[in-house]
């Protein structure tokens, strides 16, 4: 049932509620509804122990839903990068471009460990303090590529 459906029913049991006599509602509920989170499909949700209910399963489907989205920062990495210089330049290798991407990557990392440090409650801290240290390893390996670079081709 979604959740249209569920806030529907509520509001016209509330409706039938507000029609009703104060009397015929006291005797009808003599058993408290179940919580939401409760109902399920498997029968009377009172019935149901909380150890007999079903739990999540890992599902192989989200992971393979991730790829793409990896993929298209792997691409833009490589572009950023400046995966195009060694293949229009004779004799350079692909070696400070694969540097760059993997710096980038680096950065990447840190800039989600910031983020889930601002969305979770549990090691805030660890998050914080990793991801501004990988940040910043990122920013120096950048300058240092950027120098070496420089320094070779200019």
């Amino acid at each position: 049932m979604t959740k249209w459906a569920r806030m529907r029913r509520r509001k016209e049991r509330q409706r039938a509620e507000v029609i009703k006599p104060e009397a015929e509602v006291t005797a009808e509920i003599t058993e408290p509804e179940p919580k939401l989170a409760e109902r399920t499909s498997l029968g009377d949700p009172r019935k149901i122990k909380k150890s007999e209910q079903p739990t999540r399963t890992f599902n192989p489907k989200s992971i393979l839903a991730q790829i793409p989205r990896y993929a298209y920062l792997l691409t833009i990495f490589a572009l950023l990068a400046g995966i195009f210089f060694p293949l229009i330049t004779p004799g350079v290798p692909f070696d400070h471009a694969i540097q760059g991407i993997a710096t980038l990557s680096l950065g990447l990392v840190g800039a989600i460990l910031l983020f889930k440090a601002a969305t979770s409650d549990n090691r805030r801290g660890i998050f914080i303090a990793v991801g501004f240290a990988l940040i910043a390893i990122s920013l120096v390996l950048i300058y240092h590529i950027q120098d070496t670079v420089r320094s070779l081709y200019y």
